[in-house]
This record gives C-alpha cells, sequence and structure tokens, in this order.
C-alpha cells in the first residue's frame, strides 16, 4: 500500500527524489529535461529506475559521461534515506528523443517495454 504523505513511507521518498532528481538534471541539461520512473519498489527497494530523458543524443551523453552530475543524483538517494542496501541498485540512466524516434519510431511506452 502506498502511503504518499507518510514522510517515512517509500512511496514519498521515490516522489520525493524524483522532484529532486529533475531539479538537478536541470541544472546540468542545455536542454528542457523530463524524468521517466518506474519500479516496484514497494516489493523491493532495488527495483527502481529513473531515466533522464532529453531530446538529443549529443546532450544524452554528455550527461551520461558527467561524472559530477552522476555524483550528486545517486547522493539523492543517500540524502533522502533510501534503504542502504538498495542505493546502488536503482537504476539512474539517460535517453533521448532521437534515440526513440529511431530505435522505437517515436514511442517512450515501446522504448522502455
Amino acid at each position: 500500500m502506498f502511503d504518499f504523505f507518510n514522510r517515512n513511507s517509500l512511496a514519498y521518498k521515490v516522489r520525493h527524489i524524483k522532484k529532486q532528481i529533475k531539479g538537478v538534471s536541470t541544472q546540468y541539461s542545455r536542454e528542457k529535461v523530463w524524468i521517466s520512473q518506474i519500479g516496484a519498489y514497494d516489493i523491493n527497494p532495488k527495483h527502481l529506475s529513473f531515466t533522464i530523458c532529453v531530446k538529443t543524443d549529443k546532450e544524452k551523453r554528455r550527461l551520461q559521461d558527467d561524472s559530477q552530475l552522476n555524483h550528486e543524483l545517486r547522493q539523492i538517494l543517500v540524502d533522502n534515506g533510501y534503504p542502504v542496501d538498495a542505493i546502488y541498485e536503482v537504476k539512474i540512466g539517460f535517453e533521448s528523443q532521437e534515440t526513440v524516434d529511431r530505435e522505437s519510431n517515436g514511442s517512450w511506452y515501446y522504448h522502455f517495454k
């Protein structure tokens, strides 16, 4: 059961982590950023994935290669009290609209499926 209002619940933490990931990513990106989040973290906290989405492959590669950004994104999990044994199992990745257009005919749904 999701408890979006209890500050100690995983659902509450994930919601705030997602907002903070967007905030940090926006500071680093030269393009508009949106965040996709999926996972069965209520079954096991390691089953969580965030994707930072941008328009171009060039920007995706630039963000992927930015070690400071990647460190800050992982630190968000720590700072929000995400379960310690799951922190490094949570996937934080990057994707671009160009890749989705090229590989999945523009469908983010099919691209992530």
